[in-house]
């Protein structure tokens, strides 16, 4: 009878599975569950678990990959028919190519550290900048396979007009921050972990008031008895003889109610933030006496150009002469 209810009650990308020695479920190869929120993307599996009750978990199953053709191009595939799209033969050679991709990073670089910007500009360049393709994010919140990445292109999409023009309301560029700061940042433990960024970021933004309760099954069999013992401080619950039995009393105390143990809060300890800090702090470059590279060495006596506008410029005051 169970069996028929499942069937006839399985929702969309969701599948019967059997449960294993312990209780289980047997989840389908190189499948990955979902603890905490499940996207709509995630596939549900129901089981039975010892005692014969429904029970049912989600889960996430890496993305197919698609076929590749010559020189890289997508394959589209219909049936037995196969198109491969041909690249057409640009009008400057490559070398061209790669001298305007040169000469455009200079001048972006130097628009960025010069030109005047305001702060709702600077914060959809951002979203921008995390489209570009030479941006690769292992994200927590998207199907990913083991060797891909997710495409951010869709939150700078948000931010032009129907003209192809970056034109945006700070309602539309707050929705698309937001929405790129969740495909970014990760915690958990797999390769799309952000490290101790994350856990800074979401202290910031009170994250641990958005921590589901902790008091489960779960959650509570991964914790030793002087752990459980610990968290029992706070409650009317009391140590039992037995572990199972103690770990019963915490999760119908916390049935109605919400456990965060205190490893899970955001705040990272002060000696990982200290190491993280030390491992990132700015360079010290050397100095510069104003002298082109090219130049650099030749007797006194030379003649040589002048040098730019901006050399010998410390970056730093040049990037708040350029806000103000």
């Amino acid at each position: 009878a169970q069996q028929e209810w499942m069937a006839n009650n399985l929702p969309k990308r969701g599948a019967i599975v059997e449960a294993g020695q312990w209780g289980e479920p047997k989840l389908p190869p190189k499948a990955e569950r979902v603890y905490g929120k499940p996207s709509k993307s995630d596939h549900t599996a129901m089981y039975l678990d010892r005692d014969g009750k429904v029970q049912s978990v989600a889960y996430r199953m890496p993305a197919a990959k698609k076929p590749k053709g010559k020189n890289g191009a997508d394959v589209e595939a219909d049936g037995d028919d196969i198109v491969v799209a041909a690249k057409p033969r640009p009008d400057v050679t490559r070398k061209g190519v790669e001298m305007i991709g040169d000469l455009r990073t200079d001048a972006l670089h130097e628009a960025l550290s010069r030109a005047p910007i305001e702060d709702d500009t600077l914060m959809a360049l951002l979203v921008l900048a995390f489209a570009g393709q030479n941006v690769t994010v292992a994200s927590g919140a998207r199907d990913i396979s083991c060797y891909g990445a997710a495409g951010l292109g869709e939150h700078a999409a948000r931010l032009f007009d129907q003209e192809g023009k970056l034109d945006f309301d700070m309602d539309t560029l707050r929705i698309a921050v937001r929405s790129l700061l969740i495909d970014v940042l990760s915690c958990r433990e797999n390769r799309s972990d952000s490290g101790v960024v994350a856990r800074v970021a979401g202290d910031v933004i009170a994250a641990d008031n958005f921590l589901a309760n902790m008091g489960t099954q779960d959650f509570l069999s991964c914790l030793s008895r002087q752990a459980l013992e610990v968290a029992c401080a706070d409650t009317s619950v009391l140590p039992r003889q037995k572990v199972k039995d103690t770990r019963a009393a915490l999760v119908e105390h916390f049935k109605e109610g919400r456990f965060v143990h205190p490893s899970a809060l955001f705040a990272p300890t002060p000696e990982k933030l200290t190491a993280w800090l030390k491992m990132n702090e700015a360079k010290e470059q050397p100095e510069d006496d104003g002298t082109p590279q090219d130049q650099d060495g030749l007797d006194g006596d030379a003649i040589v150009d002048p040098p730019h506008d901006h050399a010998g410029d410390d970056d730093a005051e040049g990037y708040r002469e350029a806000a103000e």
